[in-house]
């Protein structure tokens, strides 16, 4: 198994000894520095090439959200993992927004975490599964079919999810994989693979972490 280097940033002294006595014993992971700051968090990324930045949000001088931004774009190897306290809809979506693979909440359970790890350094986006019941409730408004307000009438129809569209991208937003999708719909995961690329077009996006900040925006009537 390959290694996974990992940056822990977080402005509480506590937290970051917490995660590195955490996640030291598990032999694929790899803790190459701890950050006080979005600032220094930055600077570190490009002196220690971590794959995965464990990313608290509200910290001084630099946020997690400014500081994501900036590591994904001179960096876009590396991956950002969002852990943080806030469990809000619109700070998921910022985070997203910024670039970030994941949003993980501080109480969640060190496999969790370390299972979030693994998965993010595939290539997967990831949300806090303890988020999931607060936000299920919004997303299943899809059902409805998402229609951009300012569009006419013609356009909008082009742009209505239909009904298995609809089922696919509720658990798009939830942060299932293709493979979970497959299971839960009973489609292949080819035909789940056809359904987002359709979604996909609809939202006006071109990858997953983009479409699940689309539908976390409630850009859509319903939301």
């Amino acid at each position: 198994m390959k290694t996974i280097n990992l940056l822990i940033v977080d402005d509480h002294p506590m937290i970051r000894e917490g995660l590195v006595a955490m996640l030291t014993p598990y032999p694929d992971i790899r803790i190459v520095g701890t950050c006080t700051d979005g600032e220094e968090a930055i600077e570190a990324v490009g002196r220690l090439c971590p794959d995965i930045v464990l990313m608290d949000i509200k910290m001084g001088k630099i946020n997690g959200f400014e500081a994501t931004r900036e590591i994904v774009t001179s960096y876009p190897g590396v991956k950002v993992i969002m852990l943080t306290i806030f469990e809000d809809a619109e700070s998921i979506r910022m985070a997203l927004q910024s670039g970030a693979s994941g949003y993980m909440l501080k109480q969640a359970t060190r496999e969790k975490l370390v299972e979030s790890i693994r998965r993010a350094f595939k290539g997967e986006t990831i949300i806090d599964s303890m988020l999931l019941s607060q936000l299920v409730t919004d997303y299943t408004r899809l059902a409805q079919g998402y229609v951009p307000l300012s569009q006419s009438s013609a356009a909008r129809e082009s742009t209505e999810l239909t009904p298995r569209e609809s089922e696919v991208a509720r658990y798009l937003a939830q942060g299932l994989t293709n493979k979970e999708i497959s299971a839960k719909t009973h489609l292949a995961v080819d035909t789940v693979k056809t359904h987002l690329r359709s979604i996909y077009r609809k939202l006006g996006v071109k990858k997953r972490s983009q479409a699940i900040t689309e539908l976390l925006g409630g850009r859509y009537s319903g939301y």
